[in-house]
């Protein structure tokens, strides 16, 4: 049985999402993350691994965001802990062009002892120790000087995450006095995809956030997500899953039915 804990954080709170804990005592155990707009510091703790698309991972890892559905494979006995930063969140810390993350996994190299630290920590450590570990190693990597250097994508995000109004980038970037061409720069260089694209991804999580939990008809589930009309919403939410809303719905509810689980993502299929 996959358990899988969320921790609110404590530190860098615009910055982190949460720090998450999953761990597999049982049967391996298969995923399906859906497209998502963060990124993932992940460390397999007592030489647990884990497999992503096929691919064995063992070391600790550098996940980027994603713009299609990824599998994960958890054998029994497995037990990791994840750093969920927002898609600006990890520039602080670790200094990776956002392109060479997007859809991809990348090893991130043993070069302290932080890290070790966390590496050495036995299964059987409570959340609360290992939480204290990660937060001695960001502590460590942060800097304030490049924590400015988000601020514009970090308002971007509030605004089109969280406003649940329909609105044009260019009417963003006239009212925050925000140059576009400096933002698509920004974005590019840490996010690793342009605002535009960015603004999509954020309006399909949006979707599935309330596809899940929400009791709201599709029509005011694509209206509230910021879709002008419901050809719309099935014309971009097919366009990251291939299927249509109603359709993944069902799927949802179905995997609900069989599992009772949701992990730090979304969903058990």
């Amino acid at each position: 049985m996959l358990t899988i804990k969320i921790h609110k954080a404590e530190l860098f709170p615009d910055l982190i999402d949460r720090i998450w804990v999953a761990e597999n005592k049982e049967t391996e155990v298969e995923l399906m993350i859906p497209p998502n707009q963060y990124v993932n510091l992940i460390f397999s703790l007592n030489h647990s691994a884990y497999k992503r698309d096929e691919i064995l991972i063992e070391a600790p890892q550098i996940e980027g965001i994603s713009t299609k559905n990824t599998v994960l494979v958890y054998p029994a006995g497995t037990k990791i802990i994840g750093v969920r930063f927002f898609a600006f969140g990890l520039y602080p810390f670790i200094q990776i062009q956002g392109k060479k993350l997007i859809n991809n996994s990348i090893y991130y190299p043993l070069e302290t002892k932080e890290i070790k630290g966390i590496l050495n920590c036995s299964v059987s450590d409570s959340d609360t120790v290992l939480i204290e570990k990660v937060y001695e190693l960001l502590s460590d990597l942060y800097c304030e000087k490049l924590h400015d250097a988000v601020f514009t994508i970090m308002d971007f995000y509030k605004q089109f995450r969280w406003n649940d109004e329909a609105c044009f980038i260019e009417d963003y970037c006239k009212r925050t006095g925000t140059n576009y061409t400096t933002l698509n720069r920004s974005f590019t260089q840490i996010v690793g995809i342009t605002p535009k694209k960015f603004e999509r991804l954020i309006k399909f999580r949006k979707s599935l956030c309330s596809l899940i939990d929400s009791k709201d008809n599709l029509t005011s589930i694509g209206s509230n997500s910021g879709y002008f009309d419901q050809a719309h919403f099935i014309r971009e939410f097919k366009m990251f899953v291939n299927q249509t809303p109603s359709a993944y719905q069902a799927l949802i509810k179905l995997a609900d039915k069989q599992s009772k689980i949701i992990n730090y993502n979304f969903k058990l299929f």
